[in-house]
């Protein structure tokens, strides 16, 4: 059996050996498991069921692991993304209107035509049609919407009259937390632990449960309101079957996302389809383009240009949306099993067993709160950041406009589709009047005329 699965996985050939495969594994599902407690969290500001979200998180993940482990064979992770998901709630579900869901039905209908167009080879025409500096402005944008919505709702910035927003005080236990969270993964990025988004999020948890205990002491005088909405040890045991999240997946999240199909004909809806479509899309060839730079014996091309690949993430998005979950994506936390010596898709399948012995420690989601999650949602929110350097801020004001508003009107407006739509327009406004309008793939031309549509239903 050792020897069919080496020879089926290439671990031998590819210079790696079980243990390598096994370590990359584990390492990747530490770095990744963060997801399975802060996507309920998310998408549950969004209205949907927490419990439900947290077994069709780990189910579609577990599901898209072992096709990009058993079918593209390839050492990589795949779980919803931080960015689609705070799409999905924040954008269009509490800003555009629409439910949760219509908005899954979004995610199915993205993923389908996601798997049309890995499958055709035309998502590389797509690509590159659109200009680098707004696909990188995008990442920032995210990256500052993800950081912005998590301090809000950890209580660090707080409404205000005079200046819209302002800094909300260590007198909310939930911002020492925060603070204390975000300190720990500072500690350990500084350090290179690859772990550090874990880690953080643990030391948030940590310092939740002394303030817990503080005020159950007297030591701290905090209302009960407040108290309740601190982090807290599960009641019972910590490891129980899945019964209840289960349960709650298959009676309000499981193919709702069909039922809402034949709404997906309106122009905001198809603005959602592809925003979500754009997002899946980059998020995979910028963590495709990391790995790549990890195994110095693989080609780029192997990575980047595999439709394999792109067809694990979209199937991983389409079952994501039948369970009930915002789109999945190739995450980048799970280079982190590359840099620690996997090479094959055992390490996915690895993964992916690991997601599913996680099912059994639901009740620890009573340790998650918003201020657990903030450390997480600011790291990633730093990672995308680190894209700034690559816009072409030298490459003149046909550059410099169209990624300054991608970039400040996605937090300032609080839509992350109205940012990527208005830098796409503005490009294409700005490169006429560079009078470079003949560099322009006719692909743009009809983005930009789907963005204006996009503009006109708001």
């Amino acid at each position: 059996m050792k020897e069919k699965i080496d020879q089926y996985f290439g671990i031998t050939k590819s210079g790696s050996t079980f243990k390598r495969e096994l370590t990359g594994g584990v390492t990747a599902f530490l770095a990744m498991s963060y997801v399975i407690f802060v996507n309920p969290i998310i998408l549950g500001q969004a209205g949907m069921p927490q419990d439900a979200v947290f077994m069709s998180t780990i189910l579609s993940s577990a599901i898209a692991m072992l096709v990009m482990g058993l079918w593209a064979r390839f050492p990589l992770g795949l779980a919803p993304c931080m960015s689609m998901n705070a799409f999905f709630a924040y954008s269009v579900v509490l800003q555009m209107g629409k439910t949760w869901q219509e908005a899954l039905s979004t995610v199915l209908v993205s993923s389908i035509l996601f798997i049309l167009l890995a499958i055709s080879g035309l998502r590389s025409t797509i690509i590159k049609a659109i200009p680098v500096s707004v696909k990188q402005a995008g990442t920032v944008g995210l990256g500052i919407f993800i950081a912005f919505v998590s301090f809000k709702n950890s209580g660090i910035i707080v409404p205000d009259e005079g200046m819209f927003i302002t800094f909300g005080g260590f007198h909310d236990p939930n911002v020492i937390i925060a603070f204390f969270g975000l300190t720990t993964a500072a500690y350990f990025l500084i350090r290179k632990n690859q772990y550090a988004v874990f880690l953080g999020m643990i030391g948030a948890a940590i310092c939740g449960l002394f303030i817990r205990f503080g005020a159950s002491m007297d030591w701290f005088h905090l209302s009960e309101s407040v108290v309740a909405g601190l982090p807290q040890l599960p009641s019972g045991s910590p490891v129980v079957l899945p019964t209840q999240p289960m349960q709650s997946m298959l009676d309000e999240t499981f193919l709702v996302a069909v039922t809402t199909l034949p709404k997906m004909l309106s122009a905001d809806s198809i603005i959602v389809i592809l925003t979500f479509l754009f997002l899946d899309f980059f998020g995979t060839a910028t963590t495709l383009s990391a790995a790549a730079t990890q195994v110095s014996d693989i080609k780029r091309e192997s990575f980047e240009d595999n439709k394999r690949i792109y067809s694990a993430d979209a199937i991983g998005s389409f079952v994501g949306s039948i369970f009930g979950t915002s789109s999945l994506s190739t995450y980048i936390e799970s280079v982190s099993g590359i840099i620690a010596g996997a090479r094959t898709g055992l390490m996915s399948v690895i993964v992916a067993i690991l997601f599913l012995l996680s099912t059994f420690f639901y009740p620890v989601l009573s340790l998650v709160t918003p201020a657990v999650t903030t450390p997480a949602m600011v790291v990633i929110g730093i990672f995308m950041m680190q894209n700034i350097t690559s816009i072409k801020w030298d490459g003149g004001f046909e550059e410099i406009i169209p990624a300054f508003l991608t970039i400040v009107m996605m937090p300032l407006t609080g839509s992350i589709a109205l940012g990527l739509v208005l830098g796409f327009l503005s490009y294409e406004i700005c490169m006429i009047f560079a009078k470079r309008f003949d560099e322009l793939p006719p692909v743009m031309h009809l983005i930009s005329l789907i963005s204006l549509a996009y503009l006109f239903t708001l």
